[in-house]
């Protein structure tokens, strides 16, 4: 009898193990394509303090317009210290009004929060997924990329568990770069079907070099062209044409050059104020800022910035991990990578960088200079090209210059699969990035810039209609003919007087 029941309860036993396996196989989804994980940009999660009570406030990122009334109340009393030329108490009050507005963002010598500081987190509860229905991974962009990491790891496992499915694919946007290149270097792959990176600054950007160095420089033309290429974006093509006309009949009264000879004369006296007294002791606390510091910056920055290094060990210790462990190796990281996932990389080029650093002239998409979130590619100044003899720096048997002849891609850490397109502001996309998306999220091998001829390597952004062509070189006339607009006539009229400028020019002479 005793035999017979230990026989029963093995037999119970082994059925309840099997069963949830069974269970597990019949929840596993087939239809055949792996739950996409939007990885999103710098502010995709809203940083509180005291989050759920009575004085909770919103730090980042604060209401606009309450930020710029916040301003005026505290800056309008001091214009009169300013117009006295009492420099200091003006310096003060700006001073007040950052640390009022931003102070307690502020990370302690270790690189963490204020307790009563954080972000609030997305966690996925609902297993709906396709091609439309991704999954929404924010952060608080301060901390540690190797913090957002590990919950990126605990997400995945998650989304997994909820969809049935063993692989997911990831679209990092601008710093989600960052974290996905922490999480490969921590993680690798086996849980990645395909990784597509969106103008992100995997090897950093310039404006975080140059400033974490002190670097600080007012352009104007920089300034001119940052709003111009800014400018065209908007959505409504009539405000386009009548700021770019705007911005254009300024330079020509000259109220640029006016207002940057006195942002000249007033910068010098309140820069050390603003780095030794708002911008060192909060955003050089924050690890996830300092990982957009590039490699020929770094040691520099740390001179800079670093202020105290017994205090901030703990704050050096996570900004070099991530440094020389996850950007120092970008490519062999992409690379070894590469060899299992399907990677794409797309980049933007031929827009205005941040005009605040001597870096200016870098193309770039608006905000990550195109070099390093290429991750190596050779480029040509903002509106500039190679010299006609220019040749490419790999020879590979395939072509890797831009038709514009502003870009060698051949020294990409993955030159076969990464695209540029130009004139695309920083993370800024349409239905064309989507259905390039897509084809991406769907194809089942690895496509390269040479799989598809409607995405070659080297693609214009026509934003009017939502497409991309083939990079040429075109002049204004030939951008007006192909999309006639109030901003390509604007455009067209300045290139015309320019023209008609220096054919007049010439005949004086």
């Amino acid at each position: 009898m005793k035999k017979l029941l230990s026989v029963l309860l093995t037999i119970c036993l082994l059925l309840g193990v099997a069963a949830p396996a069974a269970y597990a196989a019949d929840d596993k989804c087939d239809c055949g394509l792996n739950p996409i994980i939007y990885v999103a940009a710098l502010g995709s999660a809203s940083v509180y303090a005291d989050y759920g009570t009575e004085n909770e406030r919103v730090l980042f990122r604060p209401d606009t317009n309450a930020l710029i009334s916040e301003a005026v109340s505290a800056l309008a009393p001091a214009v009169g210290d300013l117009a006295k030329g009492d420099y200091d108490a003006f310096g003060d009050a700006l001073i007040d009004f950052v640390y009022t507005a931003f102070g307690d963002l502020e990370l302690d010598g270790n690189g963490d929060s204020k307790e009563n500081v954080y972000a609030v987190y997305n966690v996925p509860e609902d297993g709906k997924h396709g091609i439309d229905e991704s999954f929404y991974f924010n952060y608080d962009f301060r901390l540690d990329p190797y913090e957002h990491a590990d919950r990126l790891n605990e997400c995945i496992e998650q989304i997994k568990e909820l969809t049935g499915h063993e692989q997911v694919q990831l679209r990092a946007s601008s710093m989600g770069g960052v974290v996905t290149m922490a999480y490969l270097e921590r993680y690798g792959t086996q849980d990645v079907e395909t990784i597509i990176f969106q103008c992100c600054p995997i090897q950093g950007t310039a404006v975080a070099g140059d400033l974490f160095n002190g670097n600080l420089v007012i352009d104007k033309n920089a300034l001119i062209n940052y709003a111009l290429d800014a400018i065209p974006n908007l959505e409504n093509d009539f405000i386009q044409g009548i700021l770019i006309v705007l911005v254009n009949a300024l330079e020509e009264l000259g109220v640029w050059e006016l207002a940057i000879s006195v942002v000249d004369e007033i910068i010098p006296l309140f820069k050390d104020k603003i780095f030794d007294e708002a911008l060192i002791p909060i955003f050089g606390s924050m690890p996830g800022i300092w990982s957009f510091v590039p490699d020929e910056y770094y040691e520099g920055a740390k001179e800079f910035m670093i202020v105290d290094e017994d205090a901030q060990a703990g704050l050096v210790a996570k900004i070099d991990a991530y440094h020389y462990n996850v950007q120092n190796r970008a490519t062999e990281i992409l690379q070894e990578a590469y060899k299992t996932v399907k990677i794409y990389n797309v980049v933007g080029y031929n827009v205005q960088r941040t005009p605040l650093v001597p870096t200016y002239m870098n193309t770039s998409d608006g905000t990550v200079d195109t070099t390093y979130a290429s991750v190596g590619a050779i480029c040509a100044d903002y509106h500039s090209a190679f010299s006609s003899d220019y040749t490419q720096a790999v020879n590979d048997g395939h072509n890797h210059i831009s038709g514009d002849n502003a870009i060698d891609a051949s020294t990409c850490a993955l030159p076969e699969s990464t695209w540029f397109i130009k004139d695309m502001l920083h993370s800024t996309t349409h239905d064309g990035h989507g259905e390039m998306y897509d084809w991406m999220f769907t194809s089942k091998e690895q496509q390269t810039v040479y799989s598809n001829p409607d995405y070659p390597q080297f693609m214009q952004n026509n934003v009017a209609d939502q497409t991309f062509s083939e990079v040429k070189i075109t002049t204004p006339v030939d951008e007006f003919k192909a999309n006639p607009s109030l901003t390509t006539l604007a455009m067209l009229m300045q290139y015309l007087f320019e023209q008609f400028r220096i054919w007049f020019s010439t005949l004086l002479k």
